[in-house]
């Protein structure tokens, strides 16, 4: 089975209670639609945990951007609060939007880590890729984070950048893949419409399925060989 969970930032007991629900064996696959990181209180913990299952792929949100582009400088400034004061140009630039975000619990569970255990950290961001694309039981998938900034039915996802992935709404009024499902996180799908609070949204074959999981709603997943939707 092909799993895909939504934005869990930092949702440890939910995060849990999902792959409990899900049970995935060795030749299942789970798929998180990034931003693991903030709000919550166990980004990091969790982000650790990812590390050492083989079975879990992780895609690049916005939250894991930011920190692979920061955490080592930071680390180099010794604290969140040096590192806005000594950082300079696009980094600075890139840490106070982290910063107005709410990076400071993530920011400093990193650097109580031992030195080897960052090192491992910021190996595994670098690990975290911007889409995938996957066919199951006759059906197409594309998994990102948000929406695709400046798409065009006729260019190839490779010819994006990681940033076109993860910064930018999906339009849910639009069908982007006439062969295949687009499948997100990013948006709390209660701001597509009221009725979807607390549900995904699965409309003109589009998938959105952060369910506001930090911020009083669910954490939800979805199985693409059978479209079943499961919540925490």
């Amino acid at each position: 089975m092909i799993y895909v969970i939504g934005d869990i930032h930092g949702c440890k007991e939910k995060y849990s209670e999902m792959l409990r629900k899900l049970s995935p064996g060795e030749h299942d696959a789970v798929f998180v639609l990034g931003d693991v990181l903030d709000v919550g209180e166990d980004g990091m913990e969790i982000l650790r945990e990812m590390m050492y299952c083989a079975n879990i792929y992780p895609i690049l949100g916005e939250r894991e951007y930011y920190a692979r582009k920061l955490l080592g400088d930071i680390a180099d400034c010794g604290s969140l609060e040096k590192a806005l004061e000594e950082l300079d140009g696009d980094k600075k630039e890139l840490l106070t939007k982290w910063n107005e975000l709410g990076c400071e619990k993530t920011v400093n569970d990193f650097l109580s880590l031992s030195e080897e255990d960052r090192e491992s950290v910021l190996d595994y961001l670098e690990e975290f890729v911007p889409y995938e694309e996957i066919s199951c039981k006759g059906k197409s998938f594309v998994l990102c984070h948000a929406g695709i900034r400046g798409f065009d039915g006729e260019k190839a996802l490779d010819g994006y950048s990681p940033e076109d992935f993860i910064f930018e709404k999906a339009d849910y009024d639009r069908i982007y893949f006439k062969d295949a499902y687009l499948v997100t996180g990013h948006t709390p799908t209660v701001t597509i419409g009221k009725e979807f609070a607390g549900k995904v949204y699965a409309k003109k074959r589009h998938l959105a399925i952060d369910c506001a999981a930090a911020f009083g709603g669910r954490l939800a997943a979805v199985c693409l060989d059978t479209l079943k939707v499961y919540y925490c």
